[in-house]
């Protein structure tokens, strides 16, 4: 069992020692729903050790977090995918829960859409498109996990935005943080009347209504990621939307009632209507600039109706894959990279446009 942690590390600290390895604090991350999450390097007592991301809960913690963060770990062992973290130990009956994930160097898509937008740039079609086949790769190894019994999980991950997808300076795309994963097991925490996990701003309609989703709710917040790359514009950003969308019937109910793990721009109620409004001649007239073969995939994966989105991550990703192979043969991690450092060496747009993330940023994309 791990040493009592301090309450408020400082750099350098040591947190706990756990089967004979220390583990010192190198920097905090975040905190998200009541869980800190801490960068930390591993000594073992014999060779080398490395850097891995201790996501803890307080030691007053509740139980349904308690069991959340159980849940979290116990799905993260099932994984086995490049595309996704891998947990290496957990300790969630621990007076302070823990799980200790790998760590992999690299910058959020949010902090490169932060970069392009600075310059009055998107990333090109095939970046774009090589993240989200990434993504949907991940993603369709995810949702197809099962139990012990070999029993489909039905996986969701609920949270599929930029900032849980990290780009490795190797070229690599991971989709991170499983701490709002939903799966239809009994091991699972019912989330409370009225709460939404996840980043909410690119939550499916029917997340958005509170009803339960499927793994489809994952394509369409990749969707809203893939225009977002392909244009810079957040398609449930009001000012894309046009005039205001009055509420009615359940959306009307649920105006200011809906609480949020996370920060969002608009109440919940309203963004549900903004995404009944995607039809796809709105995707088409704010991507209009992209590709026709993009626009296709993301109009059918931002369809409000589950049913006439992919049914499967899976070909969503081949669609992307396609895409690729025959308008840009040959597009893989050097040519990804080599864009990023591109779009961070050009100069910002206007004064006011310099680097804002305090995260130290790895040498392959200075």
């Amino acid at each position: 069992m791990p040493a009592p942690l301090t309450t408020t590390p400082v750099e350098g600290a040591h947190l706990f020692t756990l089967a004979g390895e220390r583990y010192h604090l190198v920097r905090k991350l975040d905190t998200i729903a009541g869980a800190q999450r801490l960068l930390a390097r591993r000594e073992p007592p014999q060779g080398p050790g490395g850097l891995v991301v201790i996501k803890r809960l307080p030691s007053h913690a509740r139980w349904a977090q308690r069991r959340r963060l159980a849940h979290e770990a116990w799905v993260a062992r099932r994984l086995n995918h490049p595309g996704l973290a891998r947990v290496l130990h957990a300790e969630t009956g621990a007076r302070r829960p823990l799980i200790i994930m790998e760590y992999t160097d690299g910058v959020r898509l949010e902090r490169a859409l932060t970069w392009a937008a600075r310059r009055g740039e998107h990333l090109s079609a095939p970046c774009a498109a090589y993240i989200a086949t990434q993504v949907a790769d991940a993603l369709a190894h995810a949702h197809g996990i099962t139990d012990e019994w070999s029993r489909p999980l039905r996986l969701v991950h609920r949270d599929v935005s930029p900032s849980n997808i990290l780009l490795s300076p190797r070229g690599e795309v991971l989709l991170t943080d499983l701490g709002a994963v939903l799966t239809g097991t009994s091991r699972r925490v019912r989330t409370a009347a009225h709460t939404l996990k996840g980043s909410v701003t690119y939550a499916a309609p029917e997340v958005l209504r509170l009803e339960r989703p499927d793994a489809r709710a994952d394509l369409f917040s990749l969707g809203l990621v893939l225009v977002e790359m392909l244009t810079g514009r957040h398609l449930l950003d009001p000012p894309h939307q046009g005039a205001p969308v009055p509420l009615k019937g359940l959306l009307r109910k649920l105006l200011g009632k809906i609480w949020t793990e996370q920060h969002t721009w608009e109440d919940p109620a309203r963004l549900a209507a903004l995404a009944a409004r995607l039809r796809p001649e709105l995707v088409a007239q704010v991507a209009h600039q992209a590709p026709a073969p993009l626009r296709a995939v993301a109009q059918r994966a931002l369809s409000v109706d589950p049913a006439a989105r992919y049914a499967t991550a899976a070909r969503m990703r081949d669609e992307l894959r396609v895409y690729l192979a025959s308008a840009h043969p040959g597009y893989g991690p050097e040519q990804f990279l080599a864009e990023l450092r591109t779009l961070r060496a050009m100069p910002p747009a206007g004064p006011r446009s310099v680097e804002s993330s305090h995260q130290p940023l790895p040498s392959a994309f200075r």
